[in-house]
């Protein structure tokens, strides 16, 4: 599988307060003892009245807007485990996901099952097993990495056992056939340069050798077969250099690979560079694809249209591939077993092919234009793209796109599962919040 690099707990109780009028008759000059009686009933009456509101009547509903995660009681049957235990202190099952608030509105071909033991978050980690998905990390300011595993089977979750690694964002993952191999990310303590993996049958980390390539962001990962291959820069560096090297889990060793030989925007970057880098492995190449960039200068290309280089591990060479007829800034690959689909931000498509090394155009995505990043998944030999909660699957065989109702507020890709998608919307207060499965014939 091959990825790309990328609130606040509250409760507002909204209470109505009563307030008291003078009546006609009152008077309008008062003595002290008058003075005093009237204090002291004002006294009463906010006594009162702060009395009443620390009890709420059955008749009188609170209204609350979550930000974060719902207490585990409201959204599951907690007779197995723990649903507030820190992640880690309980790798025990949470008992049927039995849906208890599903949304209004439920898209045409999903289900909704309850959003789970994770706190909402975002950059996080989903890798599918062959049985689980496992989630792990993610922008959480301050607090411990966390993780679960689901599974779509049974629909159950699982709280994973604590990692060796601080919590981050955008760090590169993938499924060894044994293992989730994580590695690089960044906090608020800047990139990272530490890796780590988790064997799910243990339910047990690892800390992984250190790497030769200095605390990154990656940029494009794919996993091999036999290694996770990382392009990636260290942030800050302005010369648009993007180191490789490969790990092998099962030697638990690295290796380093020639650099990209082009420069390629990446973030942080002037918001005329923006670029995420797209890839896929075909097989027996890593493609990469992204935005040029003048490594003397630091300005962009004569175009924005993308630039890519497919690099061989084997024998640890890169070759040049031809201009895409993409835009580089924002761009999406999704590898269909034959082609890499691709698509950018404007929504126009086309599909690369390796063995020609050739690009033909494609119909535009059937989507209304909106401000996100390209995202997709391969989903059996179709192909499946989201943009802002909007959804669309190109059938390979019949060479379209159409149009397919998603989650509103989905942005990142689903997992694949084989038989399936699985679009996890972590407790944010959104009205769709929740775990989204959507059977599909591979």
């Amino acid at each position: 599988m091959v990825r790309r690099a990328r609130i606040l707990a509250t409760v507002i109780d909204l209470e109505p307060a009563g307030r008291g009028r003078p009546t006609s008759g009152a008077a309008t000059t008062a003595g002290p003892r008058q003075v005093t009686a009237v204090l002291a009933a004002v006294l009463a009456v906010v006594l009162v009245g702060g009395s009443l509101a620390g009890h709420r009547g059955p008749d009188r509903p609170r209204h609350r807007l979550h930000f974060d995660e719902p207490p585990g009681s409201a959204l599951f049957d907690t007779a197995v485990g723990d649903p507030i235990a820190g992640a880690g202190e309980s790798a025990a099952a949470f008992g049927p996901a039995v849906p208890v608030r599903p949304p209004h509105r439920i898209p045409d071909g999903w289900t909704w099952q309850p959003v789970g033991p994770l706190p909402g978050r975002q950059g996080h980690v989903a890798v599918w097993t062959g049985r689980e998905i496992v989630y792990w990390g993610g922008d959480r300011p301050g607090r411990p990495a966390q993780g679960a595993a689901y599974d779509p089977k049974t629909q159950q979750w699982r709280r994973i056992s604590r990692s060796p690694l601080s919590n981050r964002t955008d760090a590169a993952a993938a499924w060894t056939g044994r293992e989730v191999v994580v590695y690089g990310g960044v906090n608020g303590a800047g990139p990272r340069s530490d890796g780590a993996a988790y064997d799910p049958a243990a339910d047990q980390w690892r800390s992984i050798t250190a790497g030769p390539l200095s605390a990154r962001v990656p940029l494009v990962w794919a996993w091999t077969g036999t290694e996770l291959l990382i392009v990636a820069r260290a942030v800050g560096f302005s010369d648009g250099i993007l180191d490789a090297a490969a790990y092998d889990p099962a030697q638990d060793t690295w290796r380093v690979l020639p650099a990209l030989p082009m420069q390629l925007a990446e973030r942080p970057a002037p918001p005329t560079q923006i670029n995420n880098g797209a890839a896929v492995w075909t097989g027996s190449e890593l493609v990469v694809y992204g935005r040029f960039v003048d490594r003397q200068t630091g300005s962009p290309g004569p175009d924005d249209r993308a630039r890519g280089a497919a690099l061989d591990p084997a024998t640890g060479q890169w070759r040049d591939l031809p201009v895409a007829p993409l835009s580089g800034q924002a761009m999406a690959l999704v590898w269909d077993g034959s082609e890499a689909v691709g698509w950018d931000h404007d929504l126009n498509s086309a599909a690369f092919d390796p063995a020609r090394d050739t690009w033909r155009p494609l119909p535009d995505l059937p989507l209304e234009a909106r401000d996100c990043l390209p995202a997709g998944v391969a989903a059996g030999a179709d192909v499946f793209a989201v943009h802002c909660g909007q959804g669309a699957l190109f059938d390979r065989r019949r060479g379209v796109w159409q149009p397919l109702p998603v989650p509103a507020t989905a942005v990142d890709p689903p997992v694949w599962t084989g038989d399936g998608l699985v679009e996890w919307l972590g407790p944010s207060g959104r009205s769709d919040d929740g775990t989204w499965l959507r059977p599909m014939t591979p």
